[in-house]
């Protein structure tokens, strides 16, 4: 028989055993998850008229331009004036030769190149691949069985709000549940908290499982209460030019209760057309929904090289 000792030690040793060591960690997929709802449930203007901003730093010497831009949340379509205020107000003009009997020396320094990374034909909607285009509600009714289809695709989730039923299997037991495995497209890990502009929000690591060009978020920062992005880090951007091969972070902003992005901010020094730009930056400004496009159809040409997303 215990002693009365020995069944309080043990009795201290089961509760031991039986209290908790800690707070557990939030699960970072279900925050990751709970983001992306967020995003869906979004809603945009049909048409907005905006400016890109286009912001480096060259030899010392900062140089922004700006895009006058449209966006038609219905279509998907972003339209540019392709000539920036700063190519108005530096027209390219050919550099003279001077002749001597040496032969023919060029004057002067290579003209800079005008569009820094490219004619910026981007939206202050996109997403950086956390939820997929949902036309806006206009002109047509918003289908939201539309949208949930969306969200099972990406989740590889045949139906996500069906209710496991005992039923008989071959074997005479119950089946009590029905297990999917979804392909994720990220292994995340929860990093602790941060506050983001003011805001506590949860920080995750992500690592892509598959195509890592396409899978590029790296780390972002969501929101405590609301599971609104407040900031992402890729590991590159856009489909072409100099920011493909740096990494960049980026910002959200809320304009009447919708998430767009604010800025866009690269983490490394790039080379681009001769140059090294030793900062660069993508900013949307004075963002406004319209009811009439502004741009003049002879100017939203494709002109020069595009600086684009890639499609979600």
């Amino acid at each position: 028989m215990k002693t009365a000792r020995g069944a309080l030690l043990t009795l201290v040793a089961l509760v031991a055993v039986a209290a908790p060591r800690g707070i557990a960690a939030p699960d970072p997929y279900q925050i990751f998850g709970n983001a992306r709802a967020y995003w869906h449930q979004q809603k945009y203007p049909a048409l907005l008229d905006y400016r890109v901003a286009v912001d480096v730093v060259e030899g010392g010497n900062e140089r922004v331009e700006h895009y006058a831009s449209e966006y038609n949340a219905v279509t998907n379509v972003v339209q540019v004036d392709p000539v920036s205020d700063y190519e108005r107000a530096h027209p390219v003009h050919p550099k003279g030769l001077s002749f001597s009997i040496m032969g023919a020396i060029p004057l002067g320094k290579p003209m800079p190149s005008i569009d820094f990374l490219g004619v910026p034909y981007l939206a202050p909607t996109y997403s950086f691949g956390m939820a997929p285009f949902v036309p806006a509600p206009a002109p047509t009714p918003f289908n939201s069985a539309a949208l949930v289809e969306e969200i099972r695709k990406e989740f590889h989730d045949p139906n996500p709000r069906a209710t496991p039923s005992a039923s008989p299997t071959p074997n005479g037991l119950e089946e009590i549940a029905t297990v999917y495995a979804h392909n994720r497209d990220y292994t995340i890990t929860f990093l602790g908290t941060d506050t983001i502009d003011g805001h506590a929000c949860y920080h995750l690591g992500l690592t892509p499982t598959r195509n890592p060009g396409t899978f590029r978020i790296r780390q972002a920062w969501i929101d405590e209460q609301t599971f609104a992005t407040w900031q992402l880090q890729d590991a590159l951007n856009f489909t072409n030019g100099p920011g493909t091969g740096v990494a960049w972070t980026i910002h959200f902003a809320q304009i009447d209760g919708a998430q767009y992005v604010r800025e866009e901010d690269a983490l490394a020094p790039m080379k681009a057309g001769g140059e090294v730009y030793t900062q660069a930056s993508v900013r949307f400004e004075n963002v406004l929904a319209v009811s009439t496009s502004s741009l003049h159809a002879d100017v939203v040409d494709n002109v020069g090289t595009p600086l684009q997303e890639p499609p979600i």
